[in-house]
């Protein structure tokens, strides 16, 4: 069941629009349960920067690209159809826009809904310029959509913040760290994430602890293992299911020559080592809405993934109930320290 409406507008009009060469460009706003592709008529190429709904996807029978909505492949002029539910950051809805506008044939459509916090009219307000094209807003529920069809060039491109480039942006002590837009907050220092590290630094500056290996469970662009690399660790795994934050992992880490294995999952759900540290701060939204089912998915994987004998510090904010939750998969759950905003857990299964 799709409970998103305008997910649910965009898949009926996939259903009854889409032809041979059509995109779906689809990220975490999307919907928990795609409808089985085998009934439609046409499958629509998807293309998503997640890899959860990647790989769930090709259980439905679609063709799923995972990577960072690069579209360069896809050649100019080509496509019928785009459908798209905007995202939530705008860096990404605007390159998108671009990238739809670019590939779409002359008169082909971008479908394109969203909901009107989200910024909806005001994006197909700039597409409908770049399309040369009526904006045609339709209102139904809580949904907003339009059919953009595709007319003479434009030079109103919109400002996607230079969405595929890296650049260096983040100051931590004497390091500068490359990101880029597309992944939650690319371009600062989390604050639940600093915490964390801070309140574990003391914790082991008093043990002479020598870790085996250390997992990165929801690694971003790698703050975790970089501001932890001063901890006796042998190898060190990261994972995100965000396809922008591999990237900036893997080059952050290269550029400080941290020797580490960059992998992407659900949450560590593919993985299948053993963790004897594991450094987590979990997102607790999902697209626009906040989801508590994803610090259940977190915690789950890291008791699976954590040796008998080893350790996870989890920061959360402070309205996430973790001590609740918690658990339900370790014996040990304690509150190691807290602060206005957060709140930093050990967690360990003995």
């Amino acid at each position: 069941m799709i409970n998103d409406a305008s997910t649910q507008w965009l898949v009926q009009n996939i259903i009854q629009h889409a032809s041979t060469q059509s995109l779906w460009l689809s990220d975490e706003n999307v919907l928990k349960h795609l409808p089985d592709a085998k009934v439609w008529q046409h499958k629509p190429l998807f293309v998503t920067n997640r890899w959860d709904l990647a790989q769930h996807a090709k259980q439905f029978g679609f063709n799923a690209e995972f990577n960072d909505f690069d579209l360069t492949a896809i050649s100019d002029n080509s496509v019928d159809h785009v459908f798209y539910r905007v995202s939530k950051e705008k860096a990404v809805v605007h390159h998108l826009i671009n990238e739809a506008q670019r590939i779409l044939k002359s008169d082909g459509i971008l479908w394109i809904c969203g909901q009107k916090n989200e910024g909806i009219k005001t994006y197909v307000e700039k597409a409908s310029a770049l399309f040369n094209c009526a904006k045609d807003i339709q209102k139904d529920g809580t949904n907003y959509s339009s059919q953009l069809v595709k007319g003479n060039s434009s030079d109103n491109i919109l400002d996607d913040e230079n969405y595929r480039e890296l650049r260096p942006c983040i100051n931590l002590a004497d390091t500068i760290l490359v990101s880029k837009p597309g992944q939650f907050g690319w371009n600062k220092i989390d604050l639940g994430s600093e915490f964390l590290i801070a309140e574990v630094r003391k914790l082991l500056s008093g043990q002479s602890k020598n870790f085996q290996q250390c997992l990165d469970l929801g690694c971003g662009y790698g703050y975790l293992t970089i501001a932890s690399r001063d901890f006796s660790v042998k190898n060190r795994t990261l994972t995100d299911n965000n396809a922008a934050a591999l990237i900036t992992a893997k080059v952050n880490c290269v550029q400080l020559k941290i020797e580490a294995e960059i992998i992407p999952t659900d949450a560590g759900k593919e993985l299948q080592g053993k963790f004897d540290l594991i450094l987590c701060n979990p997102p607790f939204h999902q697209g626009f809405s906040v989801d508590g089912d994803l610090t259940e998915k977190f915690l789950r994987n890291a008791h699976r993934l954590l040796t008998e004998n080893g350790v996870a510090y989890f920061v959360v904010n402070q309205f996430i109930p973790l001590e609740k939750k918690a658990p339900e998969f370790f014996d040990h759950v304690n509150l190691i320290s807290r602060n206005k905003s957060f709140c930093v857990f050990e967690l360990r299964k003995n």
